[in-house]
This record gives C-alpha cells, structure tokens and sequence, in this order.
C-alpha cells in the first residue's frame, strides 16, 4: 500500500538539506519599542535633540517581528554598550490561532 503523504515523514537528515539553502538568506528583524501617533506639522517640526514619547511603559515586554511579521516578545537587556532583545515569549505561527510558549530561563 502506497504511502499518500511521503514528503510529511522525511527524515530529519533530509529536511535539514532541504533547509540549507535557507541558512545564507537575509531576514530582518524589527524591535518594536513603542507607538505614537503625530500629526505631519508634528512630525515636520521634530529635529535632532527632538523627544518621541511612546505608548509602552519601560519595563513593559517589547514585540519583536521577522520580516514584518509578529514572532515575540522580549525584554530590553544591555549588552556591553548596546542594547539587545532577550526573548521570553514565542508565538507559535503553525496554527490557525496563534499560540504563545513562554520561554523559560534568565
């Protein structure tokens, strides 16, 4: 008897070569710290020194997107003299609702 669905139960060694191709590919990734909304004649005056002030508290998780889409939450960290994302909460994009996994971990 035939299988009906072959390629659902490839090995793990060959969906990793499937993958590879992947491994050298640019994505970009996009740290949303806050939102505000400006008017233009408010955006137009801002100049350098000018403050934004958002819609997220300090300690509040940031969302992070790859490639536009949502994939998380993290809290902001200091890494040496620069800011970095620990990731605390994943979202899981292979259902129809979206289900989130809290990391675990410091």
């Amino acid at each position: 008897m035939a299988e009906k669905h072959p390629a659902k139960k490839a090995a793990p060694a060959a969906k990793q070569a499937s993958l590879a191709g992947l491994a050298e590919m640019e994505i970009r990734i996009t740290v949303e710290l806050g939102r505000t909304e400006l008017t233009l004649e408010e955006a137009m005056s801002l100049a350098e020194r000018s403050m934004v002030v958002g819609d997220k508290l300090a300690q509040e998780p940031v969302d992070v997107r790859i490639n536009g889409e949502f994939f998380g939450r993290g809290k902001l960290v200091l890494v040496g003299d620069h800011y970095g994302v620990q990731l605390t909460e994943l979202v899981d994009q292979g259902g129809a609702a979206a289900q989130s996994k809290r990391l675990r971990g410091g």
